[in-house]
């Protein structure tokens, strides 16, 4: 038998160590989530916890625990039971997975401000969670060019047209956004109940600190001719049209850029 050329060889299994690559990666982004480790809370007056963020298991939210004075010392933990990684932020939330207080990224650490208007911080007890955190950034470039690169080799699949969407379809948590990009650490939950009428429940987390979407305060929705319709609390309402990305945003022309990105 004819031994094959060794530059045929390599040609030949050149897919098979792509593949292995693409598995490896897989593998990588399955790991625990980079914040899940210990974290010293630190407000006014020197007063300090510890806090510790389990990894999620089995699809189950991901548990916080704390000695039992953290919550004498920060009432704002009440009711915390389970954290979660939103964009570049930290959310602590409640049983249900709703967030009680969203902490943004601050230097070495996260930092939010209480309802109560209580400034608050977070850092890495043991140095595992900011150093995976920083980790992961430094690998945020690669990530987006292989995206790029897949995203010119294959046209991305169009969304189903926004006035097919049935509220079923659209109901869920959102993340709340300016200028597309800057996170506000605000999110909205659209339920798929109705409150009276036509209009279905809307509801805004408590953690949120933009004021001018604290003071809007989506309390419905709908969809109307395929643009989905926010209701606020005092009456008026706003216009998002769907984007190719399953995001929604509002027409710029008639505010500052305001979108919902599903979480």
């Amino acid at each position: 038998m004819t031994a094959l050329p060794k530059a045929r060889i390599m040609h030949a299994i050149r897919p098979a160590i792509a593949a292995a690559a693409l598995l490896c990666a897989a593998g990588a982004q399955a790991a625990p989530a980079p914040a899940a480790s210990s974290w010293t809370l630190s407000g006014d007056g020197g007063k300090q916890c510890r806090l510790t963020l389990h990894a999620a298991a089995g699809g189950k939210t991901a548990p916080v625990a704390m000695p039992p004075g953290c919550h004498r010392a920060f009432p704002a933990l009440k009711g915390v039971a389970s954290w979660s990684e939103v964009g570049d932020g930290l959310h602590l939330d409640d049983a249900r997975g709703e967030p009680l207080l969203a902490f943004a990224v601050d230097g070495a650490g996260f930092r939010t401000t209480t309802p109560q208007g209580d400034a608050l911080s977070l850092r890495s007890a043991d140095g595992r969670g900011r150093a995976a955190l920083d980790r992961a950034a430094a690998a945020a470039p690669a990530a987006v060019e292989l995206a790029q690169a897949s995203a010119k080799a294959a046209p991305a699949a169009k969304r189903p047209a926004a006035a097919g969407q049935k509220p079923a379809d659209v109901a869920g948590r959102y993340a709340v956004l300016r200028d597309r990009t800057h996170d506000t650490g605000c999110m909205v939950t659209l339920d798929d109940a109705s409150a009276a009428g036509r209009t279905l429940k809307a509801r805004l987390a408590p953690a949120c600190r933009d004021q001018g979407i604290v003071i809007f305060d989506p309390v419905g929705w709908e969809m109307v001719g395929g643009k989905l319709v926010l209701t606020a609390r005092k009456g008026h309402t706003t216009e998002l049209d769907a984007q190719e990305d399953g995001s929604w945003m509002n027409d710029p022309k008639k505010g500052k850029a305001l979108s919902l990105k599903r979480i």
